[in-house]
């Protein structure tokens, strides 16, 4: 359901090679000083003033306390100290070029464009400078400037480490071409830079090769312990490896996480703790999250949410995600309070959250894209709970729980958790009924072609060699029947090329094989029609379109490994009373598949009942029923408050 984070042009401080690191296409810039947070509010006191020497810069005094002030990330802050600073010295060019950063790093782009123009024409050889001022140009949403910005940069001062991650930046994720970005990150592919490598794994993943991409995250966190960044995306990649080792990530998480929260504890980020209070008549819930839109997590919050607004519970939205995101009006009518996000700093986003009070806040992103790691270090709320956008430990000291169920951690998976397990009775996931979905059709596929019509709509980088192995089993079982890969990335012909060669590297026939591009939802759900059976992909398998799948009649064959994110396929099978079909060896997998074609007569009359039957029978179980969910969710949610 989700993506790890990517990387996204980063600024310069005045001070040459120290760059703020973040996401900045989806949150506030990151302090350079430390990269895992922004700083914690100080008490309010007043400005105070300092004596200078005869002789000495007006300015500097000023300066160095706005610095300060932006090195813990409390950059509103710095911005008033500057400028008051320039009113009474307007032409200050140290003042006005760390102002332009802070401008930057409070999302106030125009501004900063404007004055880095300025700078820029009066400094054209300073390199700082020349990258924030393409930073500006990539945030004001001037790509082609931005683009030609940086590569005058590169060009001019290749030794600019900074500049060819934010190049490769544009290549990989605005232009779409990882071959290009690995072009450009290659010269400096040796420096002990975190940003660098972290750039470098996250190209050499797009381009499939996990092995190598986790290796430069490696490298990132051997540098830099605390990168945030390079933490979200390794964990979460490990889960494509086959098989995971789920100790192995606890210890990881565990490691890493701590790291993180003794930064935060060793700058004096993390808030005073809220005063204890018992739990009121009604729960005080905050949601964060990048995904409160038109988005899988959206699909499975939707009735949800509308469920909970209904009970005793009082809901507070912290939304992440980016600017002219279509946001469901259901999503966004059951919060009583509604706030974006994106453009606030870490210190202002916990400022906020602590105000309003909550007895819990629901983190929905974990290491997933769009994450806010910088807020719950400061843990602003009373508890903090991981949620629904992520599918294992995070390893944060900071969140105190996990919410998941008896199918996807049974007794004994506890372990693989730093974190509090909250289990819900029956499922973690309730997907909201797709509004505009077709008709079920009233029989498969094979009950009018000689053939079986396996399916995978899912993203790409799951499949891995491991999958294809076992898919090539699969068709070699049941010689009449072909396979159709379906999936956004493959409107990328290199994607497409690529997939090609691996299935042939397989041994699989590519004329038995039909790749296409994902289509609007209301469309694509339609195309369940023509699937037969979906192949689940292993140890990363499907969320939305196996829960969609069984909402169009078409059954998954998945294949249940340890941990909740390996179990995922089997708990909502089981929940809508599908567990025949959930294989717990490959050779399970391959034999429950053979099946289909040993007896096509009963295999077309046990999938047409599924089509006639599923979506009435699953509308009615705990994974589609809403009202349900919600009461079993506000139960759980109490009792751990109390606790």
């Amino acid at each position: 359901m989700s993506r790890p984070p990517v990387p996204a042009p980063a600024t310069a401080q005045t001070r040459s090679r120290v760059t703020i690191s973040g996401q900045l296409t989806r949150t506030g810039a990151q302090p350079s000083a430390a990269p895992v947070a922004h700083a914690a509010p100080a008490p309010t006191r007043p400005v105070q003033t300092v004596s200078l020497a005869p002789g000495a810069d007006p300015s500097a005094p000023a300066l160095a306390q706005a610095r300060r002030l932006g090195g813990q990330g409390r950059y509103h802050e710095a911005e008033q100290v500057l400028l008051r600073t320039m009113a009474a010295d307007p032409a200050s060019v140290p003042v006005r070029r760390y102002l332009a950063t802070v401008f930057l790093a409070l999302s106030k782009n125009r501004e900063a464009h404007a004055m880095l123009k300025g700078l820029v024409q009066q400094l054209p050889d300073d390199e700082p400078l020349l990258l924030n001022y393409s930073t500006a140009l990539f945030r004001l949403e001037l790509m082609h400037e931005a683009h030609m910005a940086l590569e005058d940069l590169v060009r001019r001062f290749p030794a600019n480490t900074q500049a060819r991650v934010n190049l490769a930046s544009i290549h990989l994720n605005n232009l779409r071409d990882p071959q290009k970005a690995l072009e450009v990150l290659q010269p400096a592919a040796d420096e002990a830079h975190a940003g660098l490598q972290f750039a470098l794994g996250c190209v050499t993943a797009r381009l499939g090769d996990f092995a190598e991409s986790l290796a430069h995250y490696e490298r990132a966190l051997s540098i830099q312990p605390g990168h945030t960044e390079t933490l979200s995306n390794y964990l979460f990649s490990l889960h494509y490896r086959h098989p995971v080792d789920l100790d192995r990530v606890r210890e990881l998480s565990e490691k890493h996480g701590r790291a993180v929260h003794v930064e935060a504890v060793r700058r004096g980020l993390v808030l005073a703790p809220a005063p204890p209070r018992p739990v009121g008549r009604r729960l005080r819930v905050g949601v964060l999250s990048a995904d409160l839109r038109l988005h899988p997590v959206g699909h499975f919050l939707e009735t949800v949410l509308d469920a909970l607004r209904q009970r005793e519970v009082d809901l507070f939205a912290y939304a992440n995600q980016a600017r002219g995101a279509f946001v469901p009006e259901r999503i966004r009518g059951a919060f009583g309070q509604w706030r974006d996000i994106l453009d606030e700093t870490d210190q202002r986003v916990a400022d906020t959250i602590a105000a309003d009070d909550l007895d819990l806040l629901l983190d929905l992103s974990g290491h997933t894209t769009g994450n806010r790691i910088g807020v719950l270090m400061r843990r602003p709320a009373r508890r903090q709970v991981s949620w629904l956008g992520y599918f294992g430990t995070t390893g944060l000291p900071f969140i105190d729980a996990v919410i998941a169920d008896p199918h996807c951690v049974p007794a004994g998976e506890e372990r693989f958790f730093t974190e509090r397990l909250l289990q819900m009775p029956h499922t973690r996931l309730c997907l909201t009924p797709p509004a505009k979905a077709p008709e079920v059709a009233l029989e498969p596929p094979m009950a009018t072609l000689p053939w079986i019509t396996f399916g995978c709509f899912q993203n790409a980088s799951k499949i891995n060699d491991s999958v294809l192995a076992l898919w090539k089993r699969v068709l070699d079982a049941v010689p009449a029947s072909v396979l159709r890969l379906q999936n956004g990335r493959f409107e990328e012909e290199q994607q497409v090329l690529r997939m090609r060669a691996r299935l042939r590297a397989a041994g699989i026939d590519l004329r038995r094989v039909f790749i296409s591009t994902n289509l609007p939802r209301e469309h694509y759900l339609g195309q369940y029609a023509e699937i037969d059976v979906l192949l689940d992909t292993f140890p990363y398998p499907g969320g939305t379109t196996t829960a969609e799948a069984i909402w169009m009649g078409v059954p998954t064959l998945a294949l249940a490994t340890p941990g909740m994110l390996g179990r995922q396929g089997q708990a909502m099978l089981e929940n809508v009373g599908l567990g025949d079909w959930v294989a717990h060896s490959e050779d399970d997998y391959v034999a429950r598949a053979a099946a289909l074609a040993a007896d096509r007569p009963a295999a077309v009359a046990r999938l047409s009942l599924l089509r006639r039957t599923l979506r009435e029978t699953a509308g009615r179980s705990p994974l589609f029923d809403a009202v349900t969910f919600a009461a079993d969710l506000e139960r759980l949610l109490r009792r751990f408050c109390a606790d």
